[in-house]
Order: structure tokens, then C-alpha cells, then sequence
């Protein structure tokens, strides 16, 4: 790390294949990169971490080396993993930063068994209050539900003749659609788990069509009816070879660990009355993990000490937001508003939280007290 300016602010990357990587990501490099936001310096990041200045450097030149960050003006090493080509067409695609557009949504819709205009919706989950448009949800909806009915090559939209480079062209035009950076903070409720696992089955095609032995493996499976289409060949590839949700349940896990450890660090801040601090970290937490119970302690809390009042609303929208049922959610709210001196919006939630608590009298009364 010696050849690293501690005054660079790292950036985190896109299009990044964590899959792909020659070794996993430990607890204490997920959680590094979690604060890696573009704006604090290395020297920042060794300071705040509470990893210490050596294991922090250790965490960053690793992420660094991995292609998960990048520091301005410093050569990236070659990659651990063996990513190049995915690497560099995932940045060239990235740098465009721009949404798919429509004539892509279009083309999707149209490789599916069941077609858009016969296709049930779930009316419940399209209505749910999500930060994405209506036609993505709808889109998002039917993806999901015929992912196991289409096959790798139908859900890329190339033909089964395909060429590296149409194939390629293909996956970074899906996978910019539905990668995670692209709705990263926002509210997602039940899509967040869909496009998740939209982008996961993209990204387990493209790994497949674009090995030449999988491929084969992949196309013969197909021909002869053994394999239900959508899901990795794996009759006959080496356990070595095989494309096992392993990583996936690895990956989980450690985003878990991160997420207690941020969860941990903002509880020790509180103790510190650093309630500033805590809120950092517990907001990186529920970047990590939409936890209902961590926004809903945090929210809480705040209420309880009548302080931060605005930070209290912000954690329990965030309660309800991922768990539209939640009557303390919305309790809570409605006491926030109390004590902001804003009966409209008292009165609503309250409303709302009765509405699913019909006998609840805490609630009855703070509605009585208000339409007095």
C-alpha cells in the first residue's frame, strides 16, 4: 500500500461480478467497501473504520486489486480474477450511465412463453409503494415469474448460434438493466429479492454461453429434454466447474456479518451519546440489509429521546417501507408528528395504523386527543 496516496477518495465500481472473484470477500472487506462512497479519502476510511490503519490499507488494496474500487489517478493491478474482457465492456458500458430505454424493455417482453397481454399480475405487488416506475414493475414482475420457462439464450435474446461478441453485447445491455447499482438506496420492497435474482440468472447464462464446455454441455442437456430450461447444466460438469449458488450463500452471509458489524458499531456510539455517528452507521446498515427491525428500534428510540426528530420520521418511513403492514411503523409516525406539531399527517398514520389494529388503545386515544 505504500505506492497508494492516502489523500485519494476511492470509488466503488460497477458491473463487478463478485462471483467471479478468485477469492471471497471477508466480513471486514465487505464492510470497508460499504463505506466507500467517492468522497473519504483512504486516510478517512483508516480512521473511521475501527479496523485499525493496517487492516483497513490490507481491506483496500485488496478491493483495489480485485477491480471492486478504484483510486483516481493510480494504475489498477490486474485483476485477481479472471474478469478482463467482462471488466472492461462493464466499464465502457457503465461510462454511458444511462437507463436502457424503452425499445430494450420491448424486446424483453417479447421472449417469454406467455405473452405480456395474457400474463396474470399480481395486482397486490404492483401496487406496492416502491421507488420504480410502473412499467418497470410490470416488467420486473414478469421476468421473475417465467425465469424458469425460458431458456439461456431466450433470456439474453440472442439466437442459439450466437457469437462472443453478440452474446457479450447482449449480457452488459441486460445485466446494466437490472444490476444492483442501479437501485441502490432505493426502496424496492418485494422487487428488491426479483431483481436480485433476475440479474443473478442473467449473469449464471452469460457465464455459461460464453465457456465453450458449459456451452456444449448447456446445448446438449437442451436437445435432449434432461434439463428444465432457465436452470445451470450440471448432469455431468466436474464439481469444480459447476456454478453453484455456494458463492451466493457465501456471499449472503458475509453481507450479514457486515451488516451486525455496522449494527454493533452504531449500538457503541449510541452508548457514546455520538447519536450522529450511530446514525451513519445504522443507515449503512440498512443499505447492506432492509432490516424492519433495526429502522423501527432506531426510529423508536429517537422518539423516545425527543431529539432528531427528523432522523426518527426518515427510519420509520423506513420501517413501513419494507414492511407496508407494520402497525408500530405507522404508530410511530403518527406519534412523530405529534410531537412535530403536524396533526394532518398525525392523523393519517394513525388512521392508516387503526385501520390494521381496530381495538388498539393507544391509538384510539392519540386520535381522540387530536379530533378534540
Amino acid at each position: 500500500m505504500s505506492s497508494i496516496d492516502e489523500t485519494l477518495a476511492p470509488r466503488a465500481l460497477s458491473g463487478v461480478d463478485f462471483k467471479s472473484l478468485k477469492s471471497p470477500l471477508t466480513p471486514e472487506e465487505f464492510f470497508v467497501l460499504s463505506r466507500v462512497d467517492g468522497s473519504m479519502t483512504v486516510a478517512q476510511l483508516c480512521s473511521v473504520s475501527g479496523l485499525g490503519r493496517a487492516r483497513t490499507l490490507e481491506c483496500i488494496e485488496n478491493l483495489w486489486k480485485n477491480g471492486l474500487i478504484e483510486l483516481p489517478g493510480q494504475t489498477s493491478p490486474a485483476p485477481l480474477a479472471d474478469t478482463s474482457s467482462a471488466a472492461s465492456s462493464a466499464s465502457s458500458a457503465s461510462e454511458a450511465d444511462q437507463d436502457p430505454g424503452e425499445e430494450l424493455s420491448e424486446a424483453i417482453l417479447t421472449r417469454f412463453p406467455v405473452a405480456m397481454d395474457d400474463f396474470a399480475f399480481d395486482r397486490e405487488l404492483l401496487e406496492q409503494s416502491v421507488e420504480l416506475d410502473d412499467d418497470f414493475k410490470r416488467e420486473v414482475v414478469f421476468v421473475y415469474a417465467q425465469l424458469d420457462e425460458v431458456d439461456y439464450y431466450g433470456l439474453l435474446g440472442v439466437s442459439a448460434d450466437c457469437g462472443r461478441r453478440e452474446l457479450r453485447s447482449a449480457y452488459f445491455s441486460m445485466s446494466k438493466r437490472y444490476h444492483p447499482d442501479r437501485f441502490f438506496r432505493k426502496v424496492l420492497g418485494d422487487y428488491g429479492m426479483r431483481i436480485e435474482k433476475i440479474f443473478q440468472r442473467i449473469t449464471r447464462a452469460y457465464q455459461t454461453l460464453s465457456n465453450r464446455t458449459k456451452r456444449a454441455e448447456y446445448d446438449r442437456l437442451l436437445e435432449q429434454g434432461r434439463q428444465p430450461v432457465g436452470t445451470p447444466p450440471q448432469a455431468s460438469t466436474p464439481l469444480s466447474q459447476r456454478s453453484e449458488p455456494i458463492e451466493e450463500v457465501s456471499s449472503d452471509r458475509k453481507r450479514e456479518m457486515a451488516f451486525q458489524l455496522l449494527v454493533r458499531r452504531g449500538d457503541a456510539h449510541l452508548e457514546r451519546d455520538d447519536v450522529a455517528a450511530a446514525l451513519r452507521e445504522f443507515r449503512k446498515a440498512l443499505t447492506l440489509k432492509r432490516d424492519h427491525a433495526l429502522a423501527l428500534r432506531v426510529a423508536k428510540n429517537l422518539k423516545e429521546s425527543g431529539e432528531h426528530l427528523d432522523d426518527a420520521v426518515a427510519f420509520a418511513r423506513a420501517a413501513h417501507k419494507i414492511e407496508a403492514s407494520s402497525v408500530d411503523a405507522l404508530r410511530i409516525l403518527g406519534e412523530l408528528y405529534i410531537m412535530k406539531q403536524s396533526p394532518s399527517d398525525a392523523i393519517y398514520h394513525l388512521e392508516r395504523a387503526l385501520e390494521l389494529r381496530p381495538d388498539d388503545a393507544d391509538i384510539l386515544a392519540h386520535l381522540h386527543q387530536l379530533r378534540a
